[in-house]
């Protein structure tokens, strides 16, 4: 299927959950950590070693047989990975998306994994993108990113989006990516700014997330309250990525169930 893509003629891949190709034997369970109802079977799904075999076999059959660039998604990918995935030897991918600096914003809590509101730390980002910058120096290759479908808009989210400082802060986060190395990935109206989507209730959302996350976190395990878990959604939900791009300077359009959508001044 892959070589039918090629003889069609087009340019590369952006691979999907790459790093997860690979299962381990017997397909053990995740380990249960102390108090919560759910494992994440990332550390038994991510980066398995037969993972290398399959895209170095992939690589022969394929991406040889034609000028291609390749990207592939690694959840979980460290820059010990990242070194293998994406080597300067060309026998697996040109490069990786990872999702360190995305993460440094998720809650201490385990049991509500991502869901928070509260700003990432300054220090801890620079430290997060210095890092990969210097340690895949001549072994591999950077993506660069902010947005992208399953992530909030970072004007909201690492800059401020109010009317005074909404156009600042991204020509401010522009700047800071552009500048790096690496190859930059730009998400449909982020060059706008686009910020999150404020306006939102729970009967507006379609992200399985957001509407599961809100039953789990809210109503079964009461973990925190409703007001709070919507303001979390409305920090770090991915329905924020997903409403219409903002083609005209006219009225806001605000997103409904099944993207439908109704005039709001």
């Amino acid at each position: 299927m892959m070589n039918w893509w090629v003889d069609k003629g087009i340019d590369g891949f952006r691979m999907d959950v790459i790093s997860m190709i690979s299962k381990p034997g017997g397909l053990p369970d995740a380990p249960l950590p102390d108090g919560n109802t759910y494992a994440n079977p990332v550390s038994l799904t991510a980066n398995d070693p037969h993972v290398h075999e399959y895209l170095r076999e992939m690589r022969q059959k394929v991406l040889n047989n034609a000028d291609l660039m390749t990207v592939g998604e690694t959840s979980g990918v460290d820059i010990k990975h990242a070194r293998k995935y994406a080597g300067i030897d060309g026998s697996e991918l040109n490069m990786v998306f990872q999702f360190e600096h995305t993460g440094l914003d998720d809650n201490p809590n385990p049991a509500l994994g991502k869901w928070d509101n509260q700003p990432v730390s300054l220090v801890k980002l620079k430290d997060n993108l210095s890092k990969w910058q210097t340690e895949l120096e001549g072994n591999s290759w950077n993506t660069l990113y902010w947005d992208n479908h399953v992530q909030p808009r970072i004007v909201s989210r690492f800059g401020n989006d109010s009317a005074e400082y909404r156009v600042v802060s991204a020509k401010m986060l522009a700047t800071l990516l552009h500048f790096m190395q690496g190859t930059p990935y730009i998400y449909q109206g982020e060059e706008l700014g686009m910020t999150n989507a404020y306006n939102l209730g729970w009967d507006d959302f379609d992200d399985i997330e957001i509407i599961n996350g809100g039953k789990f976190i809210v109503d079964k395990e009461k973990l925190v309250d409703n007001d709070t878990m919507l303001d979390y959604v409305h920090y770090k939900g991915r329905d924020n990525a997903r409403t219409p791009m903002q083609w005209t300077a006219g009225k806001k359009r605000r997103l409904h169930r099944r993207y439908t959508l109704a005039e709001v001044e």
